[in-house]
C-alpha cells in the first residue's frame, strides 16, 4: 500500500466546517439562505460546525470567500479536518452532510467540488462513476478543502497573484490557479447540490450555461447515502474543463513566482500539442 493511500485511510470520518458565502446586501437571497441553513443544521454531526459569512456592503466575492476558508481553518483544534464552502444559493440534496462526509473520507487529501456542470460529469454519471478530475478547475457553488490545503491555498494566494482592484478575481478562479500551479487536479464528486438561482447572478453570469447541474442530485437521503464513492476513484475520467484557462498562470501569477515554480512548463503541459499555437495567440497578452 502506497504512502498516500495509508495517509488517506488515516483520515476517515472527517469533521467538517460548513461555511456559507451570503450576499446579505441582496434581500432577495434571505429565503435561500434560510432554507440552506435549516437543511444543513438538521444534518450536522457531532464535530461539524456551520458559519454564515454575511456581506452587507458588497465588499467583494474574494473577501467573503477567504473569510469563509479562514473561519474553517481556525476550527482545526476543535476537530475540523475539512472546510466546505457553499454559495448561499446552493440547494443541497437530502442527506447532503453524510454524503459529503463519505466522499471526503474516500478522497480526503484533495480539493473536491460537489456541483456537476460539465460534459465529463454527465459521462461519469452515465457510466456509474462517482468521480472525475480536471487540471483546470470548474469549482463553484460548493467545494471542499482539507484544512492543510486550505491553509496552503490562502498563504500562496496572498503572495503569488497579481494584485487586482475591486471586484477582483473570483474565488473559484483563484482556487483553480492555485491547483494548476501545484499540478494538483481538482476532484469532482457526484453532484450533491443544485444551483438555486440560475436566472440571477450577482457577478454578471446571468444566462450562463454553467448555472444548472447536468446530472440529477439525489432525490432522497437513501439515494445520497447509497452512492458508492469507490466507483471511479482509481481511474477517474479526466478532462480539461476550459482549454484556455492555463493562460491565467501567465496573466495572474507574479513573474517571480511563475519563474520559481516553473509555471511556463505547466502551461505548455496543459496546452499539450496545441501549446505553440496557443502561445502565439495568448502568450503575448500579459
Amino acid at each position: 500500500m502506497d504512502t498516500e493511500r495509508r495517509d488517506e485511510q488515516a483520515h476517515r470520518a472527517p469533521g467538517m466546517a460548513f461555511t456559507i458565502m451570503h450576499a446579505a446586501f441582496d434581500t432577495g437571497r434571505a429565503g435561500m439562505l434560510r432554507r440552506l441553513e435549516e437543511a444543513l443544521r438538521a444534518e450536522l454531526g457531532e464535530r461539524d460546525q456551520l458559519h454564515v459569512e454575511r456581506d452587507t456592503v458588497r465588499r467583494g466575492v474574494w473577501s467573503v470567500a477567504s473569510a469563509c476558508w479562514e473561519w474553517g481553518i481556525a476550527r482545526a483544534a476543535q476537530g475540523i479536518t475539512h472546510v466546505v464552502v457553499l454559495n448561499d444559493d446552493a440547494e443541497p440534496c437530502p442527506g447532503f452532510v453524510e454524503a459529503v462526509r463519505g466522499a471526503l473520507a474516500a478522497r480526503p487529501l484533495h480539493p473536491v467540488c460537489f456541483y456537476s456542470n460539465h460534459e465529463t460529469a454527465l459521462l461519469a454519471y452515465e457510466q456509474g462513476d462517482a468521480w472525475w478530475t480536471s487540471d483546470d478547475g470548474l469549482v463553484g457553488v460548493t467545494c471542499a478543502l482539507p484544512v492543510t490545503l486550505a491553509r496552503d491555498f490562502l498563504a500562496w494566494e496572498r503572495v503569488s497573484l497579481v494584485e487586482r482592484p475591486f471586484p477582483g478575481m473570483p474565488d473559484d478562479a483563484r482556487l483553480n490557479i492555485w491547483a494548476m500551479a501545484h499540478e494538483r487536479p481538482i476532484w469532482h464528486a457526484r453532484g450533491l447540490v443544485e444551483h438555486g438561482a440560475p436566472a440571477t447572478s450577482l457577478v454578471g453570469n446571468d444566462g450562463h450555461e454553467g448555472r444548472r447541474s447536468l446530472t440529477p442530485v439525489p432525490a432522497t437521503r437513501e439515494e445520497a447515502l447509497a452512492i458508492d464513492w469507490s466507483q471511479g476513484l482509481e481511474a477517474p475520467l479526466h478532462d480539461l474543463v476550459y482549454g484556455r484557462s492555463p493562460i491565467h498562470l501567465l496573466h495572474e501569477v507574479k513573474p517571480e513566482v511563475r519563474e520559481r515554480m516553473g509555471l511556463e512548463r505547466i502551461v505548455d503541459q496543459l496546452w499539450g500539442e496545441e501549446a505553440p499555437q496557443a502561445r502565439a495567440f495568448y502568450g503575448r497578452k500579459r
